[in-house]
């Protein structure tokens, strides 16, 4: 089976694109399914898929376009016979109503309204009637009607050109159009892959961002949490200082403010007595030091004893 996209129904313009779709139904086994694809050819009537799913030529399946978000009914018209690439085969599916399932935001004319009928082509060129015989010099008659048909021959031959020009310049329009859908598609096309380039690499980027944010969060958290402790310690703190302050004093704490003030003048009482006492037993030993100084000036002024006769050996 060759590759064209929708046999059955083609009556308006293909496009060759990749557009994932997603297809769902039930396949030719009789199981449900859903399964993401990608389109080879897309029109206003259908497309062209490769899928890995065996489906049933005739069946109904839900066609999901992800880019609009939209769904839309469609058949399986025909099926290729020879897989491809890792299991896959070709799928041509009808809408069954027309439309601009894929998103095409450069769509071809015939894909917004009904395709216009081919102009007729240009009449053939009627064939120059042969020049009548040359007349002879004398028949005059017969040379007007030769300048009559000279003159007619000429007017025939200007409109003629004047449609092949005109056709010309139809087909010109025409191939000018499908050069600008062309670019246009293209354009298209290229738009998309940078703008999901770009979101990938900013996506990245705040991935990133938020990590460090998460990180730096975190951190402050801990911080807070620090700072919340000791606060909490301080104010314990404080509260215990402004309770001591504020407690009125006991009896047992004037007690021992008495007990502690008595104490003081004892021991200041006993200072004062053992300073008078010292300075008493100064005074007293000052005195007896005097008086046996006056006791010992006599006896040094007085003559040592005669000395006696020598000593007996032993």
């Amino acid at each position: 089976m060759r590759n064209d996209a929708l046999k059955p129904d083609r009556r308006s313009t293909r496009l060759s694109i990749s557009l994932p779709v997603t297809i769902s139904g039930v396949d030719a086994e009789g199981s449900k399914f859903s399964e993401t694809v990608r389109t080879q050819i897309v029109n206003k009537h259908g497309a062209k898929i490769s899928t890995a799913r065996h489906i049933a030529k005739g069946s109904e399946i839900m066609v999901e376009s992800p880019a609009l978000g939209v769904a839309a009914k469609a058949t399986v018209v025909w099926l290729s016979e020879k897989h491809h690439g890792e299991n896959l085969h070709y799928a041509g599916l009808q809408l069954h109503e027309p439309q601009n399932l894929w998103g095409i935001e450069f769509p071809p004319d015939d894909w917004s309204h009904e395709a216009r009928e081919e102009p007729a082509p240009a009449p053939e060129a009627t064939a120059s009637p042969a020049p009548p015989p040359e007349a002879e010099p004398e028949a005059e008659p017969e040379a007007v009607v030769t300048s009559l048909a000279a003159e007619e021959i000429t007017i025939r031959m200007l409109q003629e050109l004047q449609q092949a020009a005109d056709a010309h310049a139809e087909e010109f329009r025409d191939h000018l159009k499908q050069l600008i859908q062309r670019l246009g598609l293209e354009v298209e096309v290229d738009l998309r892959e940078r703008v999901a380039h770009a979101k990938a690499h900013e996506v990245g980027v705040l991935e990133e961002e938020i990590r460090v944010l998460r990180e730096s969060l975190r951190a402050s958290r801990e911080e807070i949490a620090r700072l919340e402790a000791r606060t909490q310690e301080l104010r314990a703190s404080l509260q215990a200082t402004m309770d001591d302050l504020e407690r009125p004093p006991t009896p047992l704490d004037e007690a021992r403010r008495q007990l502690s003030v008595m104490a003081d003048g004892v021991v200041e009482r006993m200072n004062r007595a053992a300073e008078a006492g010292l300075n008493q037993y100064r005074a007293l030993l000052q005195q007896e030091l005097q008086e046996s100084a006056a006791r010992l000036r006599p006896a040094a002024k007085a003559p040592s004893p005669p000395p006696r006769g020598p000593a007996r050996q032993p």
